[in-house]
């Protein structure tokens, strides 16, 4: 005999279960001579009234005597009564809350933020916290930032280096003694 842990067990429950149901859909339902009143107690409305199982949404099929049932197996049944044991002891969620989560996303640098930002590459590759086998694509990010800096008519028309000695020479004048 199979106990109740194998797949042969699993299989032949699962084949009786369903020739059960077959049974049931096939059998038509004779009206008993009773009462208006019994008659509405065994109404096949009412032992239909859930057809579905409260715990996984599986199809109930009714018996014709008995409690209506809830649950489609004693397994749904047991899990039921599990979760409801564990929300009045407060270890599990009761209600579902949603919340909104949002992930900052970096913001692409304006500039005034390249400045400290090439301040702090320049400290980094000084530090040596760049690797000699990242220094080749990082020399040709430099040259590509260089090539722009050098398309732009300001920097070629010399003003630049106009800029550049007037910083020099207010930077020599402050720190005179």
């Amino acid at each position: 005999m199979a106990s109740k842990g194998t797949a042969d067990y699993r299989r032949r429950r699962a084949e009786a279960e369903r020739r059960r149901r077959e049974k049931a859909e096939r059998k038509p339902r004779a009206p008993r001579r009773t009462d208006a009143a019994d008659e509405d107690k065994r109404s096949p409305e009412r032992r239909a009234a859930a057809t579905d199982c409260a715990w996984c949404g599986g199809p109930i099929t009714p018996r014709n005597r008995g409690p209506i049932p809830k649950w489609c197996s004693a397994t749904c049944r047991h899990r039921a009564w599990e979760q409801t044991r564990a929300a009045a002891s407060g270890l599990s969620a009761v209600e579902v809350v949603e919340r909104r989560v949002e992930v900052p996303v970096p913001a692409t640098p304006t500039r005034r933020d390249w400045l400290p930002l090439l301040g702090e590459l320049a400290g980094q590759i000084d530090d040596g916290r760049f690797y000699d086998r990242d220094l080749l694509d990082l020399s040709d990010a430099i040259d590509a930032v260089l090539d722009a800096y050098r398309r732009r008519t300001y920097v070629r028309s010399g003003s630049i280096d106009y800029q550049r000695q007037a910083r020099a020479r207010q930077q020599a004048h402050l720190h005179l003694p």
